[in-house]
């Protein structure tokens, strides 16, 4: 384990990675000078394990791995979604269902889920607890789906949510509904609603007779907070593993022995390290992480790691990234404007830089929108071959004529527009590594070829409050609403999936310009429209997917959002992500898939809350 190696760690270290007295290895609650509290009071920071210099102590029966943001900086009401804890969530909620990379959805926490007509049935299992103590039942759960559906009850596709007994919920949908969809509509939600914190505001919500009287209990509750020591001090956690301590630093966990997985490892101790603030690079290369649940070492980390760090499962993962055109920008608006783009760009080039600084991936081919290991299933080789063919390589040529054709021209090395007037794109990224070094890439090559551009880089913790701002002209963005391998996970209208808008605001485009009606040719791959061509409604069509009422409807709508996203390009997608985790396999016994499915989203973060890893102990 981590805390069991031999490395030596300098001063300079303990202090940058919070190993020194009070921050490390620690299973106390930490108080506001960043020390942990005992039953005995505050002290310094051992806990029996391995001392260090200046008092620090490395635990050897902890499993280190890194994950999201501190627990310092993110709060729990999951309605509140500007400094939600989504990654810290992961690890200590119990998640409903799962979506598999075979397209399948299945239980997770979930005893059994059946399709009756329009009704799903969810089945809870006895015998999981909350942190307090509580029993987990089905209206933990309950309470959440209800309050979803009354904040908008008109416009939710649900007709009702039913609370059969303790451990059963019937959810009907207002329309018919093909099974999986049913399904894939609870897959990747949590009960991360306890009915302790939560049923009140459903009560008002039932109460409420008006649209204002709801927003009322809205803006109430998205301005309710659940800080990380409301979440120690009330159990509202129930997961394998539960929050005893934490700092800016570390989030410190230990087994929850009334967990019914709890026999299956021998762990008893847990440290997340916030992969937003750590450097995970160095820590890893220093033999000071145990694990990475949902990271692939790179080839070029492969090199750099100890020799007890393997990849342990590799999977062709449903994520991608992509850059999307805000409309509002008068050029971006312009069709050729946003082919160019495309074509005066090198994908591997950005993805290139992206393995530098450890994704593992490969360019996308195809501009589907949709990750091409499904391309078969819901378009058809022969769909998806009729499509215009968009570069992986840059095609500078192509993107010349492009402007050229719209009436923009070259000054001294740079293009400016029919008036003769020079431009400048913003672009917005993320300040992570990956990030940041596939938007210099971006940024680079479209500078060399004559297009001005500059990078807007903002902190992880900031940043999607500012993308929702809509100032950039270009930004980058995962592009994935979901954690599914179906088309419903790219097309969400949506800032993960492709984001137009309301369809009924009563306005002709969204919050980034796009149109809510699109003229397309009539001919799928065709690069202009002769003739009437075809409208699509890319809003309304994204928001009806999920309510397909078969597998047939579900690629029909697909290929029509497909055509329209690669003759359009509202956005582009750059990289197709490949997944797994890598760990200590000289330490610990982890799952490689032999044995367990694992075929799913974070297969690693899979493994350790089903109790699947357990140390090699002597």
């Amino acid at each position: 384990m981590a805390g069991k190696r031999s490395t030596n760690w300098s001063r300079r270290d303990l202090i940058k990675y919070g190993a020194v007295a009070g921050t490390a290895g620690l299973a106390g609650c930490f108080d506001s000078s960043g020390q942990t509290t005992t039953e005995e009071g505050t002290e310094g920071g051992t806990d029996g394990g391995t001392s260090t210099e200046g008092g620090a102590t490395i635990a050897d029966d902890t499993l280190d791995y890194p994950a999201g943001r501190p627990a310092t900086d993110v709060q729990f009401n999951r309605y509140s979604l500007g400094n939600y804890a989504h990654t810290l969530q992961d690890q200590l909620f119990e998640e409903v269902a799962r979506g598999y990379a075979d397209g399948t959805v299945r239980p997770d926490l979930l005893e059994d889920m059946t399709v009756d007509g329009r009704t799903l049935t969810l089945t809870f299992p006895e015998g999981f607890k909350w942190w307090n103590g509580d029993d987990l039942t089905a209206e933990d759960y309950y309470i959440g789906l209800e309050i979803d559906r009354l904040q908008s009850p008109e416009q939710s596709p649900i007709e009702s949510n039913t609370l059969v007994d303790d451990y059963t919920i019937e959810r009907t949908f207002k329309t018919a509904v093909s099974p999986n969809l049913m399904k894939a509509n609870v897959a990747e939600t949590f009960v991360n609603t306890p009915r302790s914190v939560y049923r009140e505001y459903l009560t008002r919500y039932e109460e409420a007779s008006s649209d204002s009287e709801r927003e009322s209990v809205t803006s109430d509750l998205l301005d309710m907070s659940i800080t990380t020591q409301q979440l120690i001090d009330e159990g509202l956690g129930n997961a394998l593993y539960r929050v005893t301590g934490f700092n800016s630093s570390e989030t410190i966990l230990e087994k929850f022995e009334d967990h019914p997985y709890a026999s299956r490892t021998d762990i008893p101790n847990v440290r997340i390290i916030p992969e937003t603030t750590s450097d995970v690079e160095s820590l890893s290369v220093n033999d000071q992480l145990d694990m990475n649940p949902d990271v692939l070492m790179s080839e070029s980390q492969q090199s750099r790691y100890p020799d007890n760090i393997e990849n342990v499962y590799r999977l062709n993962w449903f994520r991608t990234q992509k850059f999307t055109f805000n409309f509002k920008n008068e050029h971006i608006a312009r069709l050729p404007v946003r082919r160019a783009i495309v074509n005066a760009v090198d994908f591997e080039s950005m993805v290139a830089a992206m393995r530098q600084a450890g994704t593992v991936g490969a360019p996308a081919e195809n501009q589907t929108a949709l990750r091409s290991t499904i391309h078969e299933e819901y378009l058809g080789s022969d769909f998806v071959d009729q499509l215009i063919d968009y570069p992986v390589g840059k095609d500078l040529e192509t993107a010349t004529q492009l402007l050229e054709d719209a009436g923009y021209t070259k000054e001294n090395g740079t293009w400016v527009d029919p008036d003769g007037e020079s431009f400048t794109f913003t672009v917005l990224t993320q300040n992570n590594n990956t990030q940041v070094q596939a938007t210099k890439v971006f940024n680079d090559q479209l500078n060399a070829f004559g297009i001005q551009t500059k990078i807007s880089t903002v902190s992880s913790t900031d940043y999607y409050q500012r993308l929702q701002t809509y100032e950039a002209d270009i930004f980058w963005i995962w592009h994935v609403a979901k954690a599914l391998w179906h088309p419903t996970a790219y097309f969400s209208n949506n800032f993960y999936g492709i984001e137009v808008g309301d369809p009924s605001s009563g306005n002709e485009t969204g919050p980034t310009g796009k149109p809510f009606t699109t003229t397309v040719p009539s001919e799928v791959g065709a690069t202009e429209v002769s003739g009437s061509g075809k409208e699509i409604q890319p809003a309304q069509l994204m928001n009806d997917l999920p309510n397909s009422e078969s597998a047939e409807q579900v690629k029909e709508r697909t290929r029509d959002l497909v055509q329209w996203f690669n003759y359009a390009l509202p956005d582009f997608v750059f990289v197709e992500e490949d997944s797994g985790y890598w760990g200590d396999t000289q330490d610990f016994s982890m799952p490689t898939g032999d044995d367990y499915e694992l075929n799913t989203n974070r297969p690693g973060e899979f493994s350790f809350k089903n109790g699947w890893i357990s140390s090699n102990s002597e």
